[in-house]
């Protein structure tokens, strides 16, 4: 309906729009004065000025429609491109063999860095992907003891490559905390990493290289750290309650006095001037 009333707004325009307009252009006593040929000729001219007015348009209006098919048809094309990388990353994730499974994190870091509105899927499917595939307890502990040997303690590329993803934190949403509960990170080497907000509740750490570490309100609770690197790192608000930390090397810890203890957590330094560990849970 709307199409038809716009169409015989224009065919009357084209009807009486020329004669009102030679008309008021010359005056009522001379257009009167003129032939009927010129006036006819007159009026013929503005029509012709009018079409071509409106064929301008038209045009202008159908390039500006064809952009907008043409962009829709661009987005539609390079989502479904994410898509399918998405899909493959995700497949190489699940592959039995350590390499394609190392390929598959980098991948998902592209992803991320490409496609931001897929950031916060990357960093989730990623935590998932460690706690999988490094768990604690381990699942088939002979199995895990015998590979880790083999590795002189260090953890597989695999996983290794998907905790340097997120601490890079490229896809990472601010105040966004990433959830590493119960995973078996003995030995782990994540010197000078971003692990602030990270959550380790349950997880072993013992051994774990954390020197230089931003481990501001990282969770520990019920963590095992013992003998863990902590030189230099910083622990900023962290949860330490019920974690153990015996043996642990605490040298130039930054702000330990903010940490979260309880009466549960072991192996932090006391001094006469301490109170004891349970005045300091919050």
């Amino acid at each position: 309906m709307t199409v038809i009333a716009i169409i015989a707004v224009f065919l009357g325009s084209l009807a009486f729009l020329p004669t009102w307009l030679v008309q008021h252009s010359l005056g009522d006593h001379t257009a009167s004065a003129l032939a009927a040929a010129d006036r006819l000729r007159a009026e013929n001219d503005v029509r012709s000025t009018l079409l071509q007015g409106l064929g301008g348009l038209l045009a202008l209006g159908g390039i500006a429609l064809g952009a907008v098919v043409t962009m829709r048809q661009v987005s539609t094309s390079r989502e479904g491109q994410f898509i399918d990388l998405f899909t493959k990353a995700i497949e190489h994730l699940a592959s039995e063999k350590t390499s394609v499974r190392h390929g598959g994190v980098y991948a998902m870091e592209q992803i991320a860095e490409t496609a931001p509105h897929y950031r916060g899927h990357v960093a989730a499917l990623l935590a998932s992907f460690i706690r999988q595939q490094a768990p604690w307890p381990p699942s088939e502990p002979a199995h895990t003891d015998a590979e880790r040997a083999s590795r002189h303690g260090e953890l597989r590329d695999d996983v290794a490559g998907a905790i340097a993803v997120l601490a890079r934190r490229t896809m990472v949403e601010p105040g966004y905390s990433i959830a590493l509960e119960q995973v078996d990170l003995r030995g782990a080497d994540l010197t000078g990493f971003d692990l602030s907000r990270f959550c380790f509740v349950g997880a072993n750490l013992d051994n774990a290289l954390l020197a230089g570490c931003d481990l501001t309100h990282t969770t520990f609770s019920n963590a095992s750290l013992r003998g863990a690197d902590l030189t230099g790192a910083r622990l900023t608000e962290a949860d330490l309650r019920g974690a153990d930390l015996t043996g642990a090397d605490l040298a130039d810890v930054v702000d330990l006095e903010t940490a979260m203890t309880d009466g549960t957590t072991k192996g932090l330094p006391v001094t006469e001037s301490d109170p004891p560990p349970a005045a300091r849970a919050k």
